[in-house]
């Protein structure tokens, strides 16, 4: 055998495997999971939000004008200590201003009995509205699940011609 002989296949050989390029398996992208969202709504009772806003309306307005008509010496102002209707019937019953310099002060007080009224009143109908509106609690809960990754099985198998082979079967 000659140098030739043998060289030749060889050199043919690694001709062939440097020229030709390699097979690439595809890859399976990669799987995303599955995100699922449920919400639910659930009452839970009164409003405390509410109730509690409206304690702090009428607590402001009211503490006020319990202190005025304790040290009042006006009989008018004794009538404050009446929640809700005492600022009105101070109102109604506070004597008129004689000398014109006198008239501020007066429709000051008259001005603020007023605003006072109205705040109470406004704390009050906050404190019943959040007792009578129902709250609600939201809950959302996230569930991740994975999908199933493609499977592939190989089994051997005879073929109609009587041969034997390879069968494929896969779930994608």
């Amino acid at each position: 055998m000659t140098l030739r002989t043998v060289t030749l296949p060889i050199l043919a050989a690694m001709a062939v495997t440097t020229l030709c390029a390699t097979a690439q398996g595809q890859l399976a992208p990669p799987v995303a999971p599955v995100v699922t969202e449920k919400t639910t709504s659930e009452a839970t009772g009164p409003s405390m939000a509410m109730v509690g806003s409206g304690v702090v309306i009428f607590g402001v307005s009211y503490l006020p004008v319990v202190v005025v008509g304790a040290t009042s010496g006006l009989e008018a102002d004794h009538t404050l200590f009446v929640p809700i209707a005492g600022p009105w019937i101070d109102f109604a019953q506070r004597p008129g201003c004689s000398p014109a310099a006198q008239c501020n002060g007066e429709n000051t007080d008259r001005v603020l009995l007023a605003v006072d009224g109205v705040l109470q009143g406004v704390g009050a109908l906050t404190i019943v509205g959040g007792l009578l509106t129902t709250a609600h609690e939201t809950t959302t809960v996230r569930t991740a699940r994975a999908l199933d990754a493609p499977k592939l099985r190989l089994a051997p198998a005879r073929l109609a011609s009587g041969a034997y082979g390879v069968v494929a079967a896969g779930a994608f």
